[in-house]
């Protein structure tokens, strides 16, 4: 991973997790049209085969080489270029407004309807679109899909964002660096399988959307420090600022592991902006927790609340009655 930048003085710190600079333009498909060529070259002087047998192999690969490789490599020199003659603008905010959208697009031509998924998100005033298979340069979080996508971005992280509006107006500009930042509530790291990914803040309560006053982190504390000595079993409580647009059982499955959570441990998962909270239980609790329990702790004490918008008390009643419901079953 790059080195980190730190900026404002104290707790900002930025990783760079996109550069335009290292990046490349792929071979690929210009590989292809040479050996389509020359298969075509082969067959028309080697082997002695007419034109209308070679000549196809020889212009698509002329055209692949075109199409696939000197129009992206155009594109990358212009845009590398204009960013080394420092035309690139940066904005600087956290992230709003992302979402996972579709586009369509309809051929002349034939009339059909091409569909294409791609990330939308803002920063400041500047709306983004990622196309996971854009060649143009620019990131486009090639590769991705959207369970592992190269790079995971959410609601509410803090961001720099250097970018080209090379395409004219109402296009989307192009990204050329990306800046991720982390203030408590999240560090970036890389990770080879899910690309950026967040391990939020180690320890038994991690109130990273900033919603429990300091007596009620207190009176956790000291209930999830008994609860552990007593049995021996862990309860972490954490409240996030976003889902990042994941459905909130995967998002806790992750956060679960890369916590190292292991299979006797129980964490209380909240997203009060999106209105949600999950109960993730450890294989070797599931007989003291099982699921019906654990949905009968939700519908009756942490659910209510949170209608109410008392949201502070709904985590403290949750973890009351894991508490209680697990040194109950314990004792049997």
């Amino acid at each position: 991973m790059p080195p980190s930048d730190v900026t404002g003085g104290a707790s900002m710190t930025y990783t760079t997790v996109y550069d335009i600079a290292s990046d490349s333009v792929g071979l690929w498909f210009p590989l292809l049209g040479l050996g389509l060529i020359l298969v075509g070259a082969v067959m028309k002087w080697r082997f002695g085969q007419s034109g209308w047998s070679s000549y196809p192999f020889i212009a698509i690969g002329i055209f692949t080489i075109l199409a696939a490789g000197a129009v992206p490599w155009w594109d990358y020199c212009r845009v590398t270029q204009a960013v080394a003659n420092g035309e690139a603008q940066r904005v600087e905010g956290p992230i709003h407004d992302w979402r996972m959208a579709r586009g369509r697009k309809k051929r002349q031509s034939t009339g059909v309807t091409l569909y294409s998924r791609y990330e939308h998100f803002a920063v400041g005033s500047v709306d983004f679109d990622i196309h996971w298979d854009a060649l143009e340069a620019g990131f486009a979080n090639r590769g991705s899909t959207e369970e592992k996508p190269t790079l995971r971005l959410a609601n509410g992280m803090p961001a720099r964002i250097w970018y080209l509006p090379v395409d004219g107006p109402g296009k989307p500009p192009r990204i050329v660096r990306i800046d991720l930042g982390a203030e408590s509530w999240a560090d970036a790291v890389r990770q080879p399988d899910a690309g950026i990914a967040f391990r939020l803040v180690q320890g038994r309560i991690s109130d990273e959307a900033n919603i429990l006053s300091a007596d009620q982190k207190a009176r956790l504390d000291v209930r999830l420090t008994a609860f552990e000595r007593t049995t021996g079993h862990r309860l972490a409580v954490v409240t996030t600022p976003s889902l990042g647009g994941i459905d909130i059982a995967r998002f806790a499955a992750q956060l679960a592991d890369r916590r190292g959570m292991g299979d006797d441990s129980i964490l209380l998962l909240v997203a009060p902006n999106e209105r949600q909270a999950r109960i993730t239980v450890g294989r070797g609790l599931e007989a003291r927790l099982p699921d019906a329990a654990a949905q009968e702790i939700m519908d009756m004490a942490i659910l209510p609340l949170f209608r109410r918008d008392d949201i502070p008390t709904g985590i403290e009643a949750g973890a009351s009655m894991i508490i209680g419901k697990v040194t109950s079953e314990e004792g049997k």
